[in-house]
């Protein structure tokens, strides 16, 4: 089974912040993992036994003119394609807007590990409950002013309403901390990849048209 990552960012030096979710996939025993950038994706046919996508950060900025429509194919990516999406930072922020979130930014960047607070239980904050608090790493400017129509509100911190989603009925997720940053002495970020991987795309029921999505939706 294969899991996709987009590339989200524009300039080839920041590959190395993309190959970081490879790597944390990786580690949680996921083998076959391909990076497509997100500029070619129309490009691309799917590869066999697809079974998730993750959506990387970017420094783009979705409310910047004319930033959205450079993620035309993703959007269509996301909004169509029928396995599990976890979208990371910007890919967070991508999939809030494709659904009609507006994007808002903070008056200065955050960086480093923050407390997150969980607000409805749920498959990828296992074992946590509500009112639990977790830490994770933050690398962001930009947020999700509220949850789009159809998506349920997962987590938030004292900076950003909006820190984890998923669509009432696809499964769709997001999550505006940068996960795949995870440390041995901070591994929550860890944690909410295995639930990703183990409660979410391994129970999924595989799609007959899994492997066309690709092509019809482009």
């Amino acid at each position: 089974m294969t899991i996709i990552i987009i590339n989200n960012y524009t300039e080839e030096k920041d590959a190395d912040r993309v190959k970081k979710i490879e790597e944390a996939l990786r580690r949680e025993g996921k083998d076959k993992v391909v990076i497509w950038h997100f500029s070619e994706i129309k490009s691309k046919e799917s590869p066999e036994n697809l079974e998730a996508i993750s959506l990387s950060g970017s420094r783009a900025h979705l409310q910047n003119n004319g930033v959205y429509s450079e993620y035309y194919d993703e959007v269509n990516l996301i909004t169509k394609a029928d396995v599990p999406i976890l979208g990371i930072c910007f890919g967070h922020q991508l999939i809030g807007k494709a659904f009609g979130a507006n994007i808002k930014s903070l008056p200065k960047f955050l960086y480093d590990f923050q407390n997150i607070k969980i607000v409805e239980p749920n498959e990828i904050f296992k074992p946590w409950k509500i009112g639990d608090e977790l830490c994770v790493y933050q690398s962001h400017k930009d947020f999700v002013e509220k949850v789009p129509p159809n998506f349920i509100l997962l987590a938030e911190s004292g900076s950003c309403k909006v820190e984890a989603m998923k669509h009432k009925t696809k499964p769709i997720y997001g999550i505006q901390a940068h996960i795949e940053r995870a440390t041995n002495e901070k591994p929550d970020g860890h944690q909410i990849t295995r639930n990703f991987l183990k409660h979410v795309v391994e129970t999924s029921a595989p799609s007959p048209t899994s492997q066309k999505w690709l092509v019809s939706l482009l």
